[in-house]
């Protein structure tokens, strides 16, 4: 009879700030017996938008106010928050340059004005005041060095931290994060022009930008990964779910691919839980049927749950994925050559067919070995209908 009741806590534990797994053990002995409760009785609804705004907002208004160079810089925990209608106009209301990084991706779309990704050593430095939204400073911000000494941060969140923050912040402030964001947006109104601020950093933004070009169209065989991927943004549309499962391969597409929906972007996040991709590639296409739903792999990422291509095959789950294929744990075996002068257990099968595999598990594979090749061969793999491998050998 306490089954349902457990049910609603553990989801309601799941899906509330911060976020995460639940375990409910059921005896197996309760599983088989029967209650005459009503299982299917309402469950309390989560609703973060309904989450009032953190205490002290008021006195972190003041100070964005007054902010000459702002930048904010949002993540998962806005993604989770719902928060990125509120994101949006902040941004556009106060003019304040946004970077994003993990779930945040898509919660500002990558062709908007204030959206910037290459000019981020710039902002984050150069930045009076930093609005860091569902982020906490992990090694992804330097924990807290990725600012400078000078940068006020004000810390926004559903909840407070696991940890101290690694450095000191302006304000902390611990609520509803869209009704953060909005009190933060009618408190600050009324700043200074921020033009010039946002302009320095598109001219950043650009020029780095334009200096991607020779590797975005580099000949070379085995392949530039960032060539890869220049083929690979003409053939996604803008509604695309991409999904990153990989190490050195991956961190090129979070350089590059863009997105510009909420939801879009998953990779496998801070911890680098190799081998969650095919899972999440899984779920996104159920859930999101009419949409292209593109699965990036390593190599060695491929190794962890390549047999899930089966899973995909029985269900009818059309996902493609594009491999970057260069033999070697790159994110282990650079650093190791790089410190040791030499590398241990780093080397992969070069070459491996791991399209093979995908085809004999009843998909569709595909073989590259040069530029020319490649844009044919994500055209078939889009158009195969199956769940699809696109064994990119790469540099």
């Amino acid at each position: 009879a306490s089954i349902p009741t457990l049910m609603d806590e553990a989801l309601a534990a799941a899906a509330g700030p911060p976020g995460g797994p639940a375990f409910v053990d059921f005896p197996l002995d309760y599983v088989f017996m029967e209650s005459d409760v009503d299982a299917d009785g309402p469950a309390a609804e989560l609703d973060p938008l309904l989450e009032p705004a953190a205490d002290g907002v008021e006195a972190a208004a003041e100070l964005l106010r007054g902010a000459e160079r702002p930048v904010i810089m949002a993540g998962t925990g806005l993604y989770w928050a719902h928060g990125e209608h509120a994101l949006r106009a902040l941004a556009e209301e106060l003019r304040i340059p946004v970077f994003v990084n993990g779930l945040g991706r898509g919660c500002i779309p990558a062709d908007h004005e204030l959206f910037f990704s290459r000019a981020r050593g710039q902002g984050l430095k150069g930045a009076d005041v930093a609005l860091v939204i569902g982020v906490p400073m992990d090694f992804r911000l330097g924990f807290g060095e990725s600012f400078g000494e000078e940068t006020k941060i004000v810390a926004v969140d559903a909840c407070a931290p696991e940890r101290p923050h690694p450095r000191a912040v302006a304000a902390d402030l611990v609520g509803g994060v869209a009704a953060t964001l909005d009190a933060l947006r009618e408190g600050a109104a009324g700043g200074p022009d921020r033009s010039g601020w946002v302009a320095s950093l598109r001219a950043t933004e650009d020029e780095k930008r334009a200096a991607e070009r020779d590797e975005l169209e580099d000949p070379r065989a085995p392949l530039h990964p960032l060539r890869l991927y220049g083929e690979l943004a003409q053939m996604l549309d803008r509604d695309a779910v991409v999904i990153g499962d990989g190490g050195d391969f991956v961190s090129y597409a979070g350089r590059v691919i863009d997105t510009y929906e909420p939801g879009c972007w998953m990779d496998p996040g801070p911890f680098g839980c190799l081998g969650a991709g095919p899972g999440y590639a899984l779920a996104a296409k159920l859930a999101n049927p009419d949409r292209q739903v593109c699965l990036l792999q390593g190599d060695g990422a491929f190794g962890f749950a390549g047999m899930e291509f089966d899973t995909l095959v029985r269900h009818g789950v059309p996902v493609v994925s594009v491999m970057g294929n260069n033999g070697i744990w790159a994110l282990e075996k650079h650093p190791m050559e790089f410190l040791y002068g030499y590398s241990v257990a780093a080397d992969l099968q070069p070459g491996c067919r791991y399209d093979q595999v995908v085809e004999a598990l009843g998909g569709h594979g595909e073989l590259v070995t040069s530029p020319e090749e490649l844009r044919p061969a994500l055209e078939r793999a889009f158009a195969s209908g199956k769940p699809a491998l696109v064994n990119v050998l790469t540099d």
